[in-house]
């Protein structure tokens, strides 16, 4: 017999229904993250790109700059130090005269060759006597090496006026400096 009434259908489960709208969902969400990742992918092979060509690159225009300067400053302080490492002092002298005069003793006038370490004294006293007091006070004296007397005279009221020679040792020139620059 033909039923009239028609029967109701039995539904979908519920479960079927959450796992339908999840999966899809999921589908949605994977999709999405494939151009999301696809575009960083990008993004990030485009600045390494850049960084490597920029590596690739030897210097920029600046940096050569930076450097000719450097190396500039560089070669200068190389000449400094060169030209330091040859300087005497020949202040020293001073105080070497000063410290080996004799009270009587009168020097008038010097000339110091410091390449060749001699000093041209001349000057005068009141006898032989301390002009031969002075030579022995030279002579005691480590640095100096060698005295020649160049001249000696009677001067004006009876004085003696003398010229010597003093080969001197060449560390009492020696200079210390003390940093090596490099």
């Amino acid at each position: 017999m033909v039923e009239i009434m028609p029967k109701k259908t039995p539904g979908l489960s519920k479960w079927i229904n959450i796992l339908f709208y999840f999966s899809l969902a999921l589908l949605i969400f994977s999709i999405a993250s494939y151009f999301i990742l696809d575009y960083s992918l990008k993004k990030s092979r485009k600045i390494l790109t850049d960084l490597e060509e920029s590596l690739a690159r030897k210097e920029t225009p600046e940096e050569i700059v930076l450097e000719k300067e450097i190396l500039g400053y560089q070669k200068k302080i190389k000449d400094f130090s060169q030209l330091i490492g040859q300087h005497l002092e020949t202040s020293e002298v001073f105080n070497f005269i000063q410290k080996n005069s004799h009270p009587s003793v009168w020097f008038s006038q010097f000339n110091l060759d410091s390449r060749e370490n001699i000093i041209l004294i001349s000057g005068t006293t009141d006898s032989f006597e301390t002009f031969n007091q002075q030579l022995l006070i030279f002579k005691r004296e480590n640095f100096v090496q060698d005295i020649n007397i160049k001249k000696i005279l009677i001067g004006k009221k009876g004085k003696i006026e003398f010229i010597l020679s003093l080969s001197i040792d060449p560390k009492i020139f020696s200079f210390q400096f003390s940093q090596k620059i490099e």
